[in-house]
């Protein structure tokens, strides 16, 4: 079945097929076989496709997967069309970071009126004993920060705000 999932900030349709004893996932981008397989540990799997074998984590929450490797998290969530359409705060979306899972603030790298670049990384996060960076989506102005170290966040909390981009 297609649906639209949010990877990571970034909307894209997306399947699952199954071929066998392999995955494929189907994107507009093409097919990609790919191959999943435990490792023993809490969530730990290795992933092999296109040729190669990454050592990922994974931690299925009630609004979205998560996939932990090479050091990043990538919070997996289904696009809702409903929700789509419900009435919006006014907020762009690249002006909000929001949790992309329930933990604790590690580090606050950026205060409310600095000036920041796309991917410069304005918090740290933990959450199941993994570090996230959290980083900027684009150019702009820190308008907030509503938590400081050691403060704990829920599921999709704003954890940093942008000021609007001037037009």
């Amino acid at each position: 079945m297609r649906r639209i999932y949010q990877i990571d900030g970034d909307e894209t349709e997306c399947w699952l097929s199954h071929d066998g004893n392999r995955f494929i996932l189907n994107t507009p981008d093409g097919a990609v076989p790919c191959q999943l397989d435990p490792t023993g540990a809490p969530g730990g799997h290795v992933l092999r496709a296109r040729g190669r074998v990454q050592d990922v984590r994974l931690a299925v929450g009630p609004d979205a997967t998560f996939v932990h490797m090479n050091g990043r998290t990538y919070a997996i969530g289904r696009i809702d069309p409903a929700e789509r359409l419900a009435g919006r705060d006014g907020v762009a979306a690249d002006d909000r970071i929001v949790a992309p899972m329930p933990g604790v603030v590690v580090s606050v790298n950026a205060k409310p009126g600095d000036h920041v670049k796309e991917g410069q990384r304005l918090l740290v996060i933990e959450s199941m004993k993994l570090e996230t960076s959290l980083t900027a989506p684009r150019d702009g102005v820190v308008a907030e920060i509503p938590f400081a170290e050691g403060d704990s966040f829920g599921l999709k909390a704003t954890l940093a705000l942008l000021a609007p981009e001037e037009e």
